[in-house]
Formats: C-alpha cells, structure tokens, sequence
C-alpha cells in the first residue's frame, strides 16, 4: 500500500510538472456605464510574470447578481499583453467576464470579475 501511494504521488507530481504556464488576465481600467454609449474594457493578460502576446481573445459578459443577457466581447491587442474592447454595457455593477484566449493551438479559459463605474 505505502509503494503504491509513493508511485501515484511521484506521478501527481510528474504531471503537475509537466504542464506550461497558466495565462493570467486582469482587467485594468474601471469601464464606464453610459447610456447608449460604448464603454472601453483592457485586459492585461500575462505569463509567467510577461506579457501574453499574440493571443486572440473573446469573451462573454454577464452581470454579477442581476440578469442583462450576455454580451460578446472580442480584444485586440493594442500593445504588448494589453488587449481593448468596446461594449455597450446596459448597467454599472459587478460583472463577470468568461475569457477565451487561444494562441498556437492552444485554449485558455478563466473567469474574472470586474466592477463598472456609473
């Protein structure tokens, strides 16, 4: 029993090893509601403490508490891990972004939350 509960850790941990670094964002300006208006939302997204560059990225936004439907989101980078946005969001509040983000072939997925200045 203890031989096999040493191999399955060494095994855990081989896996846990080998995979790459988690892609991390972060929204870093305050988005502003307005009625009627589009406001401007920026990703920082980064990896292994640098900049993720070349990613192509969606998202889907949706209210905290409050139900508004979801909003599709598409970033373009603007510069080196920095990726903007335009939405017409309906309220300010908590809201939640479900980020999709795809480089070489590869799909990363986190969810984040996010305030929104009225």
């Amino acid at each position: 029993m203890k031989k096999m509960m040493i191999v399955l850790v060494g095994m855990m941990l081989l896996v846990a090893g080998c995979g790459s670094a988690k892609i991390g964002f972060e929204v870093v300006n305050t988005p502003e509601y307005k009625n009627g208006v589009e406001s401007e939302i920026i990703l920082k997204a980064t990896e292994s403490g640098k900049a993720a560059e070349g990613l192509v990225i969606e998202a889907t936004l949706e209210m905290a508490k409050m139900d508004h439907g979801h909003i599709e989101a598409t970033f373009e980078e603007v510069e080196a891990g920095e990726y903007r946005a335009a939405v017409e969001l309906p309220m300010g509040g908590e809201w939640i972004a479900d980020i999709r983000a795809e480089a070489d072939g590869s799909e990363t997925t986190e969810v984040i939350t996010f305030d929104v200045k009225e």
